[in-house]
């Protein structure tokens, strides 16, 4: 059987793994049990079934809580903001400095400088703030059923600039959110597909502008967005408008949401 090192980020709603097997990355995905206990070791044992487990890296979730040591193997584990500023670093192979906008369950902003990860701040919302509220306002659960909704809706439940004034404020354009699920005339008439179209946009809006602020504060013209949430398709579009509005450079990376975990080997 073939000696692989393994990397895993247990995140709320999953736990990623980066495999690497003779210089190769390979990725995985499972569902996160609330018990990291049970997490870890149904991963270890499913990656046994067929590999040679040669080391073991974690970060992520309560990954403190985790024995030294598992079947006479040590587990290393590694700061989770470190994870994340390694594997963007790596997926993106990019030699500036850039801002890491992390877009799991809640959001975290990592600056990546001089090989060095800092942790810039953050926000509860998130993917697991779409699914939530999806669920409570549209009785949609699935990020793939959410995802196709959301394409076909409507903003009617929102206001936009050029609902309520009558001429630019500033340089944003008309067609930007001025109240986020604010048209309460219409909110009783709203579809499924209009609530999931407006939670993703209230969502992505105020990361979008958190993740420019931030980059613009510190001196970082690049966004490397990693984590599931990008993909929501309107998601990334929001995203991609508005820190580009911003006058940033946004990038957004291939297996981007296994980044911390191979950040978790590279780190």
């Amino acid at each position: 059987m073939n000696e692989i090192d393994v990397g895993i980020d247990f995140g709320i709603t999953n736990s990623d793994i980066a495999i690497k097997s003779d210089g190769s990355v390979a990725y995985k995905s499972f569902s996160s049990e609330k018990n990291i206990h049970l997490s870890f070791n149904n991963i270890i044992k499913d990656l046994q079934r067929n590999s040679v487990v040669r080391s073991i890296c974690v970060t992520g979730g309560k990954h403190l809580d985790l024995p030294e040591n598992f079947d006479g193997l040590k587990v290393s584990k590694k700061n989770e903001i470190n994870c994340i500023g390694a594997g963007a670093k790596y997926l993106s192979g990019l030699d500036s400095n850039f801002l890491v906008l992390s877009c799991g369950s809640g959001t975290a902003c990592v600056g990546y400088k001089n090989e060095i990860s800092t942790h810039l701040g953050g926000s509860g919302l998130g993917g697991g703030t779409i699914r939530g509220l999806c669920k409570l306002a549209a009785q949609v659960d699935g990020p793939e059923e959410i995802d196709e909704l959301s394409k076909k809706g409507s903003q009617i439940g929102d206001y936009v600039l050029k609902d309520v004034v009558s001429g630019p404020i500033g340089s944003l354009p008309e067609d930007s959110i001025a109240v986020h699920l604010g048209n309460l005339d219409m909110i009783n008439k709203l579809e499924k597909e209009d609530i999931c179209k407006s939670i993703i946009y209230l969502v992505a809006t105020n990361i979008a502008r958190l993740a420019a602020t931030t980059a613009v504060t510190s001196s970082l013209d690049k966004v490397v967005v990693v984590g599931r949430s990008p993909n929501y398709s309107l998601y990334t579009e929001v995203l991609k408008k508005w820190i580009e509005y911003s006058g940033l450079e946004v990038i957004f990376l291939k297996d981007g949401e296994y980044a911390t975990a191979v950040g978790a080997l590279e780190s």
